[in-house]
């Protein structure tokens, strides 16, 4: 039953997809179209939705709780990272994807799937715990994984300065998610206005993202792509080992059940589409990283009902 529920929710994910796939198939979302979605939904709208829900879900006696809960996410991301380093040795993985190997199958879509996902199988609750993930997510990707493909790159001298690093680590919605925490710190009480603002932005967040992810499916070249055995071992270590990890480490660090949930459910996600991008800004392979993060996005329609069925199963 909790399968079935879990698969259901995720098929209503699929079809909204499906909506932004039809809408690039007919042409009727263009490349300015395609650029404009991304900046308006990570800019403009997911910003105020993450204040909102800070401040509406979270009171100041939960802020070391939430000290502690930034901690595990980074820490079950960078356990995975020295893990996936390993078995991509261990199984003579091609050279050139073997920085961005591990850092594909550590890091996951935290945002533009991570939000619908979890809102679908927990509701609005869930959002600070998300923001939790995306934060150790986000910091990780910016700081190790950057100079993991920086280094495997054929554009070395390209690299991003340490500004642009920070900003991308600060990036508007972990500003909102930050000034949220800022606000209930201070103890102001949030006007009717302002929260209502925020409640009307954050409800066009996750279809907006789903959209957009339809439309990116749309543009891969599927002839193209090839189920090889490296995409197939990255493939088992981000949808299934990574969450197995961050499972396992939650038998020895107590967490509240919701914030484990979400948690596991953040680290089955897909990969995020930051990965083909940064690769190809930086000359390295990008085919299996477009390839990687395509599939990861349709396999993850199944493997996430199934973590949701151990976690009501077993925590």
């Amino acid at each position: 039953m909790v399968f079935l529920n879990a698969l259901q929710s995720m098929m209503s994910i699929v079809l909204v997809c499906l909506v932004g796939y039809v809408l690039a198939w007919k042409g009727w979302i263009t490349r300015e179209t395609e650029i404009f979605i991304p900046r308006f939904v990570t800019q403009v709208v997911i910003p105020p939705y993450m204040f909102g829900n800070v401040v509406t879900h979270f009171q100041r006696e939960q802020f070391m709780h939430l000290i502690v809960g930034s901690v595990v996410p980074l820490l079950s991301i960078l356990a995975s990272f020295l893990l996936f380093m390993a078995i991509a040795w261990l199984f003579r993985v091609d050279k050139k994807p073997r920085g961005l190997f591990p850092t594909a199958s550590a890091t996951s879509n935290t945002l533009f799937i991570g939000i619908p996902v979890n809102t679908a199988l927990f509701g609005d609750v869930a959002m600070t715990q998300v923001l939790l993930y995306f934060f150790g997510n986000t910091v990780f990707f910016w700081t190790i994984g950057n100079y993991c493909l920086a280094s495997e790159g054929e554009h070395k001298s390209q690299r991003l300065a340490v500004r642009d690093i920070l900003k991308r680590i600060f990036s508007p919605p972990l500003c909102g998610m930050l000034a949220g925490i800022a606000w209930v710190l201070i103890g102001l009480p949030l006007p009717f206005v302002l929260k209502n603002s925020c409640i009307m932005l954050g409800s066009i967040a996750s279809p907006l993202a789903l959209v957009f992810i339809g439309v990116i499916l749309r543009r891969i070249d599927w002839k193209g792509v090839k189920m090889g055995r490296d995409i197939t071992l990255c493939l088992i270590c981000r949808l299934a080992i990574s969450p197995a990890i961050l499972f396992g480490m939650l038998h020895f660090i107590p967490l509240p059940a919701l914030t484990g949930h979400v948690f596991i459910m953040q680290s089955s996600l897909p990969s995020m589409t930051n990965i083909a991008l940064v690769a190809a800004f930086y000359g390295a392979d990008r085919q299996f990283s477009s390839v990687f993060v395509a599939l990861s996005t349709i396999l993850a329609m199944i493997t996430v009902p199934c973590w949701m069925t151990v976690i009501t199963l077993y925590m």
